[in-house]
């Protein structure tokens, strides 16, 4: 009887010692993993037919401080016992390892999944030397590992993001765009399929800009299901390799496949481990149960080995896909655990996509039980990026626009161009420092002002809140500003405050010339001359001593001084040829020896006048400087509202104001020397604050385009605009009717700007200095206030003279005498066509012919018939007559050439007349023979 009963006892022993017992310590957010991932080992475990049970519990600790842990463990142990706990908690539980410990429950602690994946980042970002990395994961239960690692410290400053999150303002896409300052590098961290999803989801919002930026962590082995590698070009990837995993576990090829995670695959070989260790133990692991309201510890059969002092896991021989983790560093004792934690032990690869073959794109390999080796010489980092901030100011940064409509122009991607001063500068120095940019404009204000709740806004703010690295735009050195921020050497040196007005457009005419005389002075010209003409005929008609009454002293042909002669002489006059002739009479003489003394004066002060006209219309000019502006009232004058030259006014009425009061304060004041302060005129101009006033009477423009347009459309040079003097030597470049008036005034340089203590002020100072000394600033002034666009301007009659339109009217003139000149000729023709058919031809005798024959004369006509012989025009003298005194006529040399030089083939002879055959004025009427005279 006795016999079959302890067969049964011992039967029931080997049938329980088949069951091994395993609590499972995990954190709460272990578990949506943990209970996949297991489910899936215990059918692995049953698949292999490895004649034990595994009997699994789970324990989720809250670290709570009423106990509840502890509570609940002790009824794990009450009721089902432990043979071994397995902790897969982040911290060490003290309490709850000084129990297992005590009851001699085997104890086995597993490492965090991510700790490799996270050494092995954080060893290649130190390759790359990386500063600014953002960190995305595919789950809670990641990103909180990832935390963890904080405690151990990353090499480069890192924000964590958890993929799975959607609540508002924790999206890892929302966040990684508002990320300030931008990331260096951006790390997806995940399984196959869930880095397939993120991936979309970054390509949707616009992230994926620069390949050189992303990292592509597999935190499996199915890196090939990865369908976006095209796109992904030149991204880095990190990839398992499968074969060597599965090699390491020992399980087939087929295991490290689909639905492989690390896991799952460390919790397969942690339980293999054990099963194998109990099946080998001398005596079997038991469970272990424990009352915690008792004294001791029971177990279902009490065996002998358990009272000394032996482990059963010293019998555990990890795989070599198991390995001991080394301790963290820097780790206070009271979260590190005294027991080392199994990892898995894997080799990692580095590379990055691209359509070449494996061999050549793979970068490094890093093994978890290594160190990183480099299969490339170098990892070269990525071009750095930062956030540049800038505002639209001519020419300094400006958006490019369509011409005619002022649309904006955009790229491929749709993002608006930025042209200007500034922008060739940063591309510059993006070529110099190796690095890529993002032009960032203000969303609110301009270039920077404190507001009443003292924020600032505009470029300032953008940098003071990080949204900027640094900013290089048209930013002035202020003291307030570098309050806040910190400005490096000066780029620009020479810019201030001027005055832009328009070109005054002076009225032309095409008789402009005549408006030098009023109309009564032209009237009175004419007038003297029509009256000088008149005169003239007048005179040499009833003048006794005129060359018409007095044949005899004038027996040579003479000017006879008809009114049509006369007004042709007085018109004559005016111009250099001369009148001519003159009367012979004195009194004719002298009236117009008289009026050529007019024609001589009027002549002069024409010219005198016509010259003083021209030379002062074109001496008018506007004001010359801002003080002349404020003392006159005509010309209306306006700046930007609300910016740093509207601003610059408003401080300067201030400081009058306030040297006002303080003078005034003093003055009154003032008991022993009061007559020092006797004065009459007030010691300070009151000049900015009736600026001011002008200013706001005239309504301060929207921008710096619609003050210039103001200029443009006052055509008077009435208005002008007050503003910054590179822009408006810009603008002077592009508009031909602006010019610029005064001098510069208020002069303040142009500097970039970094954030307080930036590590870049020192790399930015001394690449600025660099290009100042390769003239580079140069170059662009001479790029942006280029002069070469004023030859396109037309000139102005101060560089070209007088135009033709303010003297067309004497060309006008001549065109209508040559056009009178051409009438009256056919006029003329006409005239004479049709005197001619009514001549007719009537034979005369001479005076004294008293025999009436028709004997021929030597003095008559060709065209007449006579025999005797008479001269044609030479009175005959009686001879009781005296003979009158006759004025010789002009000699041969002073009628004929007029004191020019005479040619050498003509010889003069002594002035008289002597007859000779053949000349006409000694030939008979109808005398065949010739006779001709000669004059010596």
């Amino acid at each position: 009887m006795e016999l079959p009963l302890l067969v049964l006892l011992l039967a029931l022993r080997f049938a329980g010692s088949e069951v091994l017992k395993i609590t499972f310590w995990i954190e709460p957010v272990q578990r949506a993993e943990f209970d996949t991932d297991i489910a899936m080992v215990l059918k692995e475990l049953d698949a292999l037919r490895l004649d034990v049970k595994v009997d699994d519990t789970t324990l989720t600790l809250t670290r709570s401080e009423d106990g509840l842990d502890m509570q609940r463990f002790c009824e794990i142990l009450s009721t089902v016992g432990a043979s071994a706990v397995i902790d897969l908690t982040y911290s060490h539980w003290e309490e709850g390892y000084n129990l297992v410990r005590s009851l001699g429950i085997g104890y086995v602690r597993l490492e965090r999944i991510m700790r490799p994946f996270l050494d092995m980042f954080g060893d290649f970002m130190r390759q790359k030397r990386a500063n600014n990395v953002a960190m995305v994961f595919m789950n809670a239960r990641d990103a909180v590992e990832a935390m963890q690692q904080m405690l151990v410290g990353y090499p480069f400053r890192t924000l964590i993001m958890d993929a799975s999150q959607t609540d508002p303002g924790q999206h890892f896409l929302e966040r990684i765009r508002s990320l300030r300052p931008a990331p260096t590098y951006i790390a997806l961290f995940a399984r196959a399929a869930a880095m397939n999803g993120i991936f979309e989801k970054v390509q949707k919002a616009d992230l994926f800009q620069r390949p050189l930026e992303w990292h592509f962590v597999f935190l499996d082995t199915r890196d090939r299901v990865f369908k976006y590698r095209r796109q992904a070009e030149l991204c880095t990837r990190f990839t398992l390799n499968p074969r060597a995993i599965c090699r390491s576990m020992p399980m087939p090829d087929l295991y490290c496949g689909s639905g492989f995670t690390m896991q799952r695959a460390m919790l397969l070989n942690v339980l293999r481990s054990l099963i194998n260790a109990a099946q080998v133990s001398p005596g079997y692991p038991l469970a272990i149960y424990q009352d915690c309201n008792a004294t001791a510890s029971s177990s279902e059969v009490s065996d002998p080995l358990e009272k000394d002092d032996y482990n059963w896991l010293d019998m555990v021989h990890w795989s070599n896909f198991l390995a001991y983790a080394p301790p963290l560093p820097h780790i206070q004792d009271q979260f590190q655990s005294p027991v080392p934690g199994l990892t898995f032990a894997v080799n990692i690869s580095a590379g990055y996509y691209s359509s070449e073959h494996e061999a050549k794109t793979d970068l490094a390999a890093w093994s978890s039980v290594g160190e990183m080796r480099l299969l490339n010489e170098t990892i070269s980092p990525a071009r750095r990026f930062f956030r540049i901030g800038t505002a639209e100011s001519i020419p300094w940064s400006y958006l490019r626009r369509e011409e005619g409509t002022g649309e904006l122009i955009r790229d491929r991607s749709g993002l608006p161009i930025w042209e200007g001063y500034c922008i060739d500068f940063i591309i510059r120095l993006s070529q110099k420092l190796n690095f890529e940019f993002e032009i960032v404009a203000p969303e609110v204000g301009h270039m920077g002002e404190l507001n009443e709740l003292g924020e600032w806004d505009g470029v300032v703010g953008d940098l003071v809140r990080g949204e900027t690295d640094f900013a290089i735009a048209a930013l002035k050195m202020y003291s307030e500003r570098e309050e806040v921020i910190d400005f490096l050497p000066p780029y620009y040196e020479q810019t201030g405050i001027s005055i832009a007005i328009r070109k005054p457009v002076r009225r032309t005419s095409l008789f402009k010339f005549m408006t030098v005389l009023r109309l009564e002075v032209w009237l009175s010209i004419v007038a003297a001359l029509v009256g000088t003409a008149i005169m003239i005929w007048f005179m040499d008609k009833y003048s006794p001593y005129s060359s018409r009454n007095n044949r005899q002293a004038y027996p040579y042909a003479c000017r006879e001084f008809t009114l049509r002669e006369s007004f042709w002489f007085a018109l004559t006059s005016f111009t250099p040829q001369g009148g001519g002739e003159a009367p012979k009479a004195i009194s004719g003489r002298m009236l117009v020896a008289a009026y050529w003394l007019f024609v001589v004066l009027m002549l002069a002060t024409f010219t005198a006048n016509l010259a003083a006209f021209l030379t002062v219309e074109r001496m008018q000019t506007p004001v010359q400087s801002l003080e002349q502006l404020a003392r006159q009232s005509r010309i209306n004058y306006t700046v930007v509202k609300d910016s740093d030259t509207h601003q610059y006014f408003v401080n300067m009425k201030f400081a009058e104001d306030t040297l006002y009061r303080m003078w005034k304060e003093l003055a009154l004041n003032a008991s022993k020397d009061f007559k020092k302060f006797r004065i009459w005129d007030y010691p300070i101009k009151e000049q900015y604050g009736h600026i001011l006033l002008a200013i706001n009477s005239s309504q301060p423009v929207a921008d710096a385009k619609e003050g210039f347009a103001n200029v443009d459309a006052h055509e008077n040079a009435d208005y002008a605009f007050i503003h910054d003097s590179a822009e408006i030597k810009y603008e002077i470049t592009r508009n031909c009717n602006l010019t610029e008036v005064g001098e510069v005034f208020a002069e303040q340089p142009y500097a970039v700007a970094v954030q307080q203590g930036s590590h870049l002020g020192d790399e930015l100072s001394y690449a600025i200095l660099e290009l100042q000394k390769d003239r580079f600033f140069e170059e662009l002034k001479a790029k942006y206030w280029n002069q070469s666009n004023l030859p396109n301007c037309p000139l102005s009659e101060d560089q070209e003279g007088i135009t033709l339109e303010s003297l067309g009217g004497v060309f006008i003139a001549t065109l209508f005498g040559l056009v009178l000149a051409m009438m009256t000729l056919g006029m003329e023709v006409l005239y004479y066509k049709k005197k001619q058919n009514a001549l007719e031809i009537t034979q005369v005798r001479p005076v004294n012919d008293s025999s009436g024959s028709g004997g021929n004369s030597s003095t008559a006509p060709p065209t007449a018939t006579s025999t005797t012989k008479q001269a044609w025009h030479i009175p005959v003298l009686e001879a009781e007559e005296k003979p009158a005194k006759v004025s010789p006529p002009p000699s041969f040399e002073t009628a004929t050439f007029r004191g020019k030089k005479l040619p050498a083939r003509i010889t003069l002879g002594d002035g008289k007349f002597k007859p000779r055959h053949g000349l006409y004025a000694r030939r008979n009427l109808g005398a065949s023979d010739s006779h001709s005279g000669y004059m010596e």
